[in-house]
């Protein structure tokens, strides 16, 4: 299992993102749909979330309401290995949606295109003919302007088993464009001095894979020093991008093979803010 999984909030159309998606990418399919065992947020019995593969990456759609709207604050860089599969990509991803920089040639690569799809997901497509691959991407701008840099290195020191593949600065310090790497896993950081009108929002959040609660207290202490809590195991960071600790066993706790036990756990969860493990656990077994 990867350390780290995107998750996108979506109003409604999980079902059909999903299926578009899978149909987008290749070494892609539907692992798992959970259902929502209450209706205190969403219908009974609608869909809770869809865990994706997509080019082998994990990727959580989460039926989460109006809430929250994509940005292109963070989107999602998909390297390609022939023009052939980007460009059907593109052709693909950008029905219904929006262009954001034009699909061409750039000095640094003889394909590229950034665009946002029909669902409001943003995503960078480069030819660097290397098999498809998806790795986020984060657009610091705003008050966030400037801090690429700094917030790079403050999640390698967080989350652990980091490196910095490469770093290009602009003119006056920024970040252009870094690659770095967290358990095996690539991100990318970018300055934009432009004025945008986004920011980071929680439509976009990352599983982090927890092992045990030693773990999940440590990350949350760590993230939330300068940010904020936020229910059922939300943290947000310093700079507004928002991570989720997840237990190993998430999957087994809340499985909806016994709705009864799916709904205990459910509302032991809507309790917290941190995750507290043992009581998640005491749910399942029907002790609390």
């Amino acid at each position: 299992m990867s350390k780290f999984s995107p998750c996108l909030w979506f109003d409604g159309k999980v079902e059909e993102a999903a299926e578009f998606y899978v149909n987008a990418f290749e070494q892609s399919k539907i692992n798992k749909v959970d259902y929502y065992v209450d209706s205190e947020h969403q219908p009974k019995g609608s869909v809770l979330t869809i865990a994706l593969t997509l080019a082998g990456q994990e990727v959580i759609l989460l039926n989460g309401g109006p809430e929250f709207n994509f940005t292109p604050a963070i989107s999602f860089f998909v390297e390609c290995e022939t023009e052939e599969q980007i460009n059907k990509l593109w052709e693909t991803l950008s029905h219904k949606g929006e262009v954001l920089m034009e699909f061409g040639a750039y000095p640094f690569s003889k394909k590229y295109g950034w665009l946002k799809d029909q669902y409001g997901v943003s995503w960078q497509l480069v030819l660097s003919e290397t098999p498809q691959s998806i790795a986020p991407s984060f657009l610091f701008t705003g008050e966030q302007f400037g801090k690429a840099e700094e917030a790079m290195n403050q999640w390698i020191e967080i989350f652990g088993e980091g490196n910095v593949e490469y770093v290009q600065k602009n003119p006056d310090g920024t970040v252009a464009q870094a690659l770095f790497t967290m358990h095996g896993q690539p991100f990318r950081v970018m300055d934009s001095g432009e004025d945008h009108d986004f920011t980071f929002t929680m439509a976009t959040s990352f599983y982090v894979y927890c092992k045990d609660q030693a773990e999940i207290d440590r990350l949350w202490e760590a993230v939330t020093a300068k940010g904020k809590e936020w229910p059922c195991g939300w943290m947000e960071d310093k700079y507004g991008v928002c991570w989720q600790t997840v237990t190993t066993d998430m999957d087994e706790l809340f499985d909806n093979s016994d709705p009864d036990r799916a709904y205990r756990v459910m509302q032991e969860l809507y309790k917290m803010k941190r995750i507290d493990i043992s009581a998640l656990r005491q749910a399942y077994k029907g002790e609390k």
